[in-house]
């Protein structure tokens, strides 16, 4: 098995040589993080007289979006200008708006320059786009328009009532060219049978295979993930997140209750096992690199399934949830079972209970955690993710995001316009492009070797 930390078990820097690699690689992925020893200090520039937006050459946009180069230049030294994104679909508009102040250069770096009467309050140059607000569209539907869909933005920068600088970005759908398989329970039984429970047999849809391989990278790692429904966190939007960064995804679909933390599904031991044989025999997924995905309701049932086997289980990522089996909201049963027969758990994940917290130690490589401070779902988010951490010392590649003044939503991909608070998402951004650092650097590590 490949190993990722020194003999000590500290954390060693990667070479040079692949620090650039996933440093490259990252910049394709998230469509906007560019490689530094290439594109710092870059200005391209479209040509022409007069205000224009630039950007560095070769950026591919998506609507998965992490802050890019972007500057307004030939614009007139202290002017005040009014910044404004729109987006026009069939279902609606979608507008954001910033006012900057023009410095005595004539160029405003959006990553850079504070803004004034903005939705966010740091410098963000892409905060144009995940403040964008409009319609409010079913899953279905928002699904469609940002994963799927390719969408305009035109950012526009007016003086007064004079518009100075124009320019359309067009955001394409990480999930348009998705390799996608529903994956039914009689998939398995070649590798599995008789083992599966009488309840999955046959065609029972057990969950649905992403695949990430290509002909330059025809073994993958693969992520279980078990899947959180809520809005912009589901596999819908996470899943081409994680492919693009050159993992396979299974999902494990998770019901989640009407408070967003407990879950209605019950998911047996023996499907687990199943899922990881199927794994194991498939010639497409690089067999030690086998991670486990669980965010909000489904984080418990990420860390159960982790820790059963953690000798098939090389990382964890986890955001938002109690790590504790928490009973199902209709009776005092988990929502996991081993040989038919109930685990314990907790009736309310109102107060952290250490001792029912699986320890993560067996988990040898990379762990991310992540919480918002001021999670409103789970207010004690935190607190359940730093007992979580307490069972495990420290390994190469963990990250923990206790992200302060972040909202519950910290798993949704950056710079989608989804789930954020009406006011003052800058921190849950911030704590969304963190995660997604983290677990793409991850994921990368395996991928390139």
């Amino acid at each position: 098995m490949r190993r990722r930390r020194g003999d000590d078990g500290r954390q060693k820097m990667p070479p040079r040589s692949l620090r650039a690699r996933l440093a490259a690689v990252l910049a394709a992925v998230a469509a906007t993080v560019l490689a530094v020893s290439g594109l710092a200090g870059c200005s391209a520039v479209d040509g022409g007289a007069g205000a224009r937006f630039v950007t560095p050459p070769l950026v591919r946009y998506s609507a998965v979006l992490w802050p890019v180069p972007l500057q307004l230049v030939g614009a007139e030294p202290g002017a005040q200008l009014r910044l404004t994104s729109r987006l026009t679909t069939a279902h609606g508009s979608w507008s954001s708006a910033a006012t900057y102040t023009v410095p005595a250069s004539g160029t405003l770096d959006l990553a850079r320059a504070r803004p004034q009467l903005a939705p966010f309050t740091e410098p963000d140059s892409a905060g144009l786009f995940w403040s964008l607000r409009g319609p409010r569209l079913s899953g279905s539907a928002a699904a469609q328009q940002w994963m799927f869909d390719t969408t305009r933005v035109t950012m526009t920068a007016s003086d007064g009532d004079r518009v100075i600088a124009s320019r359309t970005f067009q955001l394409d759908g990480l999930a348009a060219s998705l390799s996608v398989r529903t994956l039914y329970t009689r998939d398995l039984r070649p590798a599995i049978n008789p083992r599966l429970p009488r309840q999955t047999h046959e065609d029972v849809v057990l969950g649905t295979f992403f695949s990430a391989a290509t002909l330059e990278h025809p073994q993958t790692p693969a992520v279980v993930m078990f899947d959180d429904a809520t809005p912009g966190a589901s596999a819908e939007y996470t899943a081409p997140l994680i492919a693009q960064f050159g993992a396979s995804v299974l999902r494990i679909p998770v019901s989640p209750s009407a408070d967003g933390i407990r879950s209605t599904s019950i998911i047996s031991g023996t499907t687990v096992d199943a899922v990881f044989d199927w794994l194991a025999d498939r010639p497409d997924i690089v067999h030690d690199q086998i991670y486990v995905y669980g965010t909000g309701a489904a984080e418990q049932l990420a860390v159960w399934a982790a820790t059963r086997v953690p000798g098939r289980v090389h990382g964890l990522f986890l955001a938002a949830g109690s790590p504790a089996l928490l009973c199902l909201p209709s009776a005092r049963v988990a929502p996991a079972f081993e040989d038919a027969s109930g685990l314990p758990c907790l009736p309310s994940a109102r107060s952290v209970v250490p001792d029912a917290i699986r320890p993560i130690e067996g988990i040898e490589g990379p762990v991310v955690l992540a919480c918002g401070e001021q999670d409103d779902v789970l207010p004690n988010a935190c607190d359940w993710q730093r007992a979580l951490a307490a069972t495990r010392s420290p390994r190469a590649g963990d990250a923990t995001i206790y992200a302060g003044g972040a909202a519950h939503a910290v798993s949704v991909p950056p710079g989608l316009p989804i789930a954020l608070p009406a006011a003052g998402g800058q921190p849950t951004e911030r704590a969304r492009v963190a995660f997604w650092d983290a677990v793409g650097r991850a994921l990368l590590r395996a991928v390139l070797g």
